[in-house]
């Protein structure tokens, strides 16, 4: 059985994160979706329990997707969940030369490999921390979240600023 895993903090989940799982999801028979704690971000908006939440409503329809959250190295929850293939998105060029950087520290460390998926075009300009951003201005946030979790994300988002 073929299983990788798809990393982020997800703070919130997007339509493309949606979408990279959806098509990872047909690639592989496990997908485990890992939502990890990154202390070098700002405090999340989000705890990791309303992220785990988010996602197993949001992923509900797939049966080969498995929703886990972790702390500290992604290569040791690898290890851990014994999946040696981790999934990363690339949206721009920019993308590509953090990834490979950590792709390689990952190979190195853990011997675990990392295959990159295009974001689909449509969602390709979108990011967890521009959607914070729309709503906290008060803009709406249909056609960038998943609309199982548009209101709670923007009443959360929208409200922490006002």
């Amino acid at each position: 059985m073929q299983s990788a895993i798809y990393p982020g903090t997800f703070d919130p989940p997007t339509l493309g994160h949606l979408n990279v799982i959806q098509r990872a999801a047909g690639r592989f028979d496990r997908l485990v979706v890992a939502i990890g704690e990154n202390p070098s971000k700002v405090t999340p908006s989000f705890s990791l329990e309303e992220r785990v939440q988010f996602f197993k409503e949001i992923t509900d329809q797939l049966p080969n997707i498995a929703i886990c959250s972790f702390k500290g190295l992604l290569v040791d929850f690898a290890q851990a969940q014994k999946i040696d293939i981790i999934i990363r998105a690339i949206r721009t060029i920019f993308d590509f030369e953090y990834e490979t950087l950590q792709a390689q520290m990952n190979r190195q460390l853990g011997a675990v490999e990392t295959f990159y998926l295009v974001v689909d075009e449509k969602y390709r300009l979108i990011s967890s921390t521009l959607v914070r951003e729309i709503a906290s201005h008060g803009k709406r946030l249909h056609g960038f979240v998943p609309a199982e979790i548009e209101e709670a994300v923007f009443q959360r988002l929208y409200h922490n600023q006002t």
